[in-house]
């Protein structure tokens, strides 16, 4: 009996829903496992501490977030975890200290655990704008994540939907009509009233973030198909990275 080929997989801490779904988009076209941990609400230091906590792991750890973290006192990467980070590479004391965040994994020439892919300039948006053209990368240093999100909020907004798209979006507002009608027929008085409002409306929550994501995944299939990110690979190191995460 031939034994089964043992599937490689890969493990992503990342820290926001849009970071997940650039990762689905890659998985498709792959055949590597994608073991991802999504930090909501978590800050760089959290994500990197996490990333050196499973380092350990019997395969590839990644940590997926955005520049903009540097910009933030409360946010930033602590210095002990920096010398987490050092010992996990194998590096000299101190070497990391300082060191910009989008430059932290040239630092890693071994591709030690965990490796890093910073979202540059500021955000996952900007990396994918880097992505989409070329020509204007210099114009986008300098612009804050929101304007930055502006911009692909932008080209979210021009996403041709196909047939079944149209239809997902309809069933989740489908769902959501029925949650908020059920919202206003609630009774104060009930035993339960917070505790089910609560669960209605996170529900709601969850919805609309799916209707979104349908978008989203459409606007990465259209503009982003993965004859465009090889062709960037060579320009863009962090591109170049995920795609080799996954076999690409």
């Amino acid at each position: 009996m031939v034994a089964k080929t043992r599937r490689k997989s890969i493990y992503v801490i990342h820290e926001g829903y849009r970071e997940g779904y650039f990762l689905e988009h890659l998985e498709k076209y792959s055949n590597v496992r994608l073991n991802s941990q999504f930090c909501s609400g978590g800050n760089s230091n959290q994500i990197v501490t996490n990333g050196i906590k499973h380092s350990a792991r019997d395969m590839d750890v990644y940590v997926f977030f955005d520049e903009d973290f540097e910009l933030k006192p409360n946010q930033k990467i602590q210095n002990e975890t920096m010398e987490g980070l050092t010992k996990a590479w194998k590096l000299e004391k101190d070497i990391l200290l300082g060191c910009p965040y989008k430059l932290l994994q040239a630092k890693n020439k071994g591709m030690e655990n965990p490796i890093l892919v910073v979202s540059h300039p500021q955000s996952l948006e900007g990396f994918l704008l880097r992505l989409l053209d070329s020509s204007q990368r210099d114009s986008l240093e300098g612009k804050t994540t929101k304007q930055l999100k502006q911009m692909i909020d932008s080209l979210l907004g021009k996403v041709q939907l196909h047939k079944e798209d149209v239809q997902n979006i309809q069933s989740y507002d489908k769902k959501i009509a029925q949650y908020r009608e059920e919202i206003v027929k609630q009774k104060q008085s009930d035993i339960n009233y917070i505790e089910r409002r609560r669960f209605l409306e996170s529900k709601i929550q969850d919805f609309e973030r799916s209707k979104n994501k349908v978008t989203f995944m459409r606007f990465l299939s259209d503009r982003l198909p993965l004859s465009v990110l090889i062709a960037m690979r060579a320009e863009i190191s962090e591109i170049d990275i995920l795609l080799k995460a996954f076999g690409l």
